[in-house]
């Protein structure tokens, strides 16, 4: 007997690598019947401002209400598409540890459907891809979407 995906992870970060993935993620939810879990992380930035520190709190807030207002189009999409049960969520933290460990903090996730890299170059350059960390860590299986044709 086939087994089946039931509940589906797919992270965005706004770079057109997550859009590809948000798309395959919708196609793969549409053929197993499987809700679809979307989740973007902001990653937060600690105290070493100073002074600064009450406008990154506004700052902070200003990402997060546009990421709340592009999850409810990504859900949109996505229900419009077909995709029976759609569930957003928007965190903050570190990036790879948060998708890593989602199938353990949040809901029983069978498989992450993540891009081949985001928005972070720099990072992936000095201590590897959020991509690579999430293949070696997390419990599920995970699919990675190329970008390249």
């Amino acid at each position: 007997m086939e087994e089946s995906y039931k509940n589906i992870l797919v992270a965005v970060d706004g770079s057109d690598q997550a859009d590809k993935a948000f798309q395959e993620s919708i196609k793969i939810a549409k053929r197993n019947g499987a809700a679809l879990h979307i989740l973007s992380v902001i990653e937060e930035m600690g105290n070493y401002f100073g002074e600064l520190t009450m406008s990154m709190g506004t700052l902070m807030e200003d990402l997060r209400t546009k990421e709340e207002e592009e999850m409810k189009d990504r859900e949109a999409k996505a229900l419009e598409e077909g995709v029976a049960q759609v569930f957003t969520y928007v965190l903050y933290g570190y990036p790879k540890s948060l998708i890593a460990d989602f199938t353990e903090s949040k809901e029983p996730i069978d498989l992450i459907v993540i891009g081949r890299t985001g928005l972070n170059g720099f990072e992936r350059l000095m201590v590897g891809s959020t991509t690579s960390y999430v293949v070696n860590h997390t419990k599920a299986n995970v699919l990675v979407v190329n970008n390249v044709v």
